[in-house]
C-alpha cells in the first residue's frame, strides 16, 4: 500500500493474488454501492441494486464481504451500473466498445434477463478476441447470435427476443 492506495500485479489470477484482488474489489464495490444507495429513495435499495446488476442478494453480498469476486459476464453488469473501472480493479481486459453499446441497449432489463445478456455478450467477446474477429463483421454477428441463443434468447432479423 502506497499513500493509501493498494497495488497488485495480476498474471491470470495466481492463487497468491486472489486475496489482494478480493480485498481491493470488495472495498471498491462497497464504496460504490454506498454512493449509489445515497441517490436512491426508499428502504429496499439493496434489492433494487441486486436486480439492476442481475444477481441475487447472496451473490452481491459475497462480493461485498470478500467471499468471491465476480467472473466473466458478471463484471459487465457491474461495469454497466458502476463504471468501467471495475475491469482495472480486477485486472481484466475491457470488452469491445460495440459490445458495451449492445449491453446498454438492454438497460431496461433487470434480474435474470440482464444477467443472461451480460453472460451472452461476455462469451461472444471472448470468442471474437480468440478468433480475432472484427465486431462489425458478419462472423461477429453469427458469434453473437449463437451466444444469445445459448443463453435462451431468440434472435430473428438482427433483434433478440426473450
Amino acid at each position: 500500500m502506497i499513500n493509501g492506495t493498494k497495488f497488485f500485479i495480476i498474471s491470470s489470477y495466481p492463487e497468491n493474488t486472489k486475496p489482494i484482488i478480493m480485498s481491493t474489489f470488495s472495498d471498491w464495490f462497497r464504496r460504490e454501492y454506498k454512493l449509489w444507495s445515497q441517490t436512491q429513495p426508499g428502504e429496499e435499495d439493496f434489492l433494487a441494486f441486486c436486480s439492476l446488476l442481475g444477481y441475487t442478494p447472496e451473490t452481491v453480498l459475497a462480493w461485498m464481504h470478500e467471499k468471491s469476486i465476480p467472473q466473466d459476464g458478471e463484471v459487465l453488469g457491474i461495469a454497466a451500473l458502476l463504471g468501467m473501472r471495475v475491469y482495472t480493479i480486477l485486472g481484466l481486459p475491457v470488452p469491445d466498445k460495440s459490445l458495451l453499446e449492445i449491453f446498454a441497449s438492454f438497460s431496461h432489463l433487470t434480474g435474470e434477463f440482464r444477467s443472461r445478456v451480460a453472460h451472452a455478450l461476455w462469451e461472444a467477446d471472448v470468442e471474437m478476441r480468440q478468433r480475432q474477429v472484427e465486431p462489425e463483421s458478419d462472423e461477429a454477428k453469427a458469434i453473437l447470435t449463437r451466444s444469445f441463443e445459448k443463453w435462451g434468447f431468440s434472435v430473428t432479423g438482427g433483434e433478440a427476443a426473450y
